[in-house]
């Protein structure tokens, strides 16, 4: 961007102009995070990327977790896209999988498949409770959570019929499975110090490998919710 694009875009006053600083914003964002961490970026950094003052960003993003916030936010509903394609692509109702595979692991498999397709996805997740719920205010806190329940609903819904869960077990579900991403993504991507001492063989057994491990927690919990409901 020259000086006279961001001259003319720091003078932006129609809901279009508008609309289009948050999306360059999000960009900008989104470009970061797939260079650095969610809690090494700073909102100063980010401005300048955007080639804005500091101040001129805040009118549209209060601070930097709600710009993260609300770039998790749509990469949710893609990874939920690809979660209703995968899933949809299963065998039909009732056929038989290789191996004798249940329905609780073709599943499981495929929301950890997905998931592992959308690092930024899953590092955002695991950033949420630490980082990016730090540092906002309660109208951003409201607006984020009910997108969130919106997601939880809809994975709900997308796993109950081919996991065979009721309505209430598989939101039960949804909501667990937030949970145990946010847990296991930052263990299969430890820090560089954390990776080396995993090296002693002693310590095999506290690596974790993001598919096959969520894969296995996620099917034990659609096998037990299954069972109670």
């Amino acid at each position: 961007m020259t000086a006279g694009e961001a001259t003319a875009f720091q003078r932006a006053r129609t809901p279009e102009q508008q609309a289009e600083r948050r999306r360059v914003i999000l960009d900008a964002a989104r470009a970061m995070l797939a260079e650095s961490a969610p809690e090494d970026v700073s909102l100063r950094e980010l401005s300048a990327r955007v080639g804005l003052a500091k101040s001129n960003v805040v009118r549209y993003f209060p601070t930097r977790e709600a710009v993260f916030l609300e770039v998790l936010v749509e990469d949710w509903a893609a990874w939920l896209d690809d979660v209703a394609a995968g899933l949809g692509a299963r065998r039909p109702a009732g056929g038989s999988a290789a191996g004798g595979t249940s329905p609780a692991r073709e599943v499981a498999a495929v929301l950890a498949a997905t998931l592992a397709a959308h690092p930024r996805l899953g590092a955002l997740l695991a950033a949420t409770p630490g980082v990016l719920e730090r540092n906002i205010p309660v109208e951003t806190a409201r607006v984020f959570k009910r997108a969130a329940l919106d997601r939880v609903r809809r994975l709900a819904d997308l796993v109950a019929g081919p996991a065979g869960l009721d309505e209430a077990a598989a939101f039960r579900f949804a909501g667990a499975a937030w949970a145990l991403t946010a847990g296991a993504w930052p263990m299969a991507h430890p820090s560089s110090a954390v990776a080396e001492a995993l090296q002693d063989p002693e310590l095999g057994l506290m690596c974790v490998d993001l598919v096959p491990d969520l894969t296995d927690a996620l099917a034990a919990l659609l096998v037990g919710l299954g069972r109670g409901s």
